[in-house]
């Protein structure tokens, strides 16, 4: 993934806050969702805050498949962190970057492997993915969302 003129990812999502939809696949399946994220800058430009949810209609007792609340944003020694809280478990998630724009389990550790891989391929465009797997396994990418400002 490429990243707007050359930009860390926290200065790409800096530089493109708003409101996002788009479609959500479930990897190698015919599985789909309507995405949304909602984007916003933190005080002092330090990084962004969103709002992300998948919606489908798979279940209609719970339309709403996945919520979460993540901060990326730049730390003082130069990286960059992701911090999650999600539908998914009962505890915050810190990921920290370990390549342009992907965020991997840190020493704080997770309840089961994962990875979150963020890009702005453009402006106003995000790409989303979620990679996660069973405890003891290894993350596989299954959750990807291309999204689009709304203007």
């Amino acid at each position: 993934m490429t990243t707007v003129r050359g930009m860390g990812i926290v200065d790409d999502l800096i530089a493109n806050p708003g409101l996002y939809l788009g479609i959500d696949q479930v990897t190698g399946t015919d599985a789909r969702g309507a995405a949304r994220l909602a984007l916003s800058v933190l005080p002092g430009r330090a990084g962004v805050a969103y709002d992300y949810e998948i919606y489908s209609t798979a279940n209609p007792a719970d339309v709403r498949g996945h919520a979460e609340h993540t901060i990326i944003a730049r730390t003082d020694d130069g990286g960059a962190v992701m911090v999650i809280g999600h539908t998914h478990a009962e505890s915050l998630t810190v990921l920290r970057e370990t390549e342009p724009g992907t965020f991997e389990v840190g020493p704080e550790g997770a309840p089961y492997p994962m990875k979150v891989v963020v890009s702005v391929p453009a402006a106003g465009r995000i790409h989303h993915a979620w990679w996660y797997g069973r405890t003891g396994g290894e993350a596989v990418e299954r959750d990807v969302a291309e999204l689009t400002l709304v203007p």
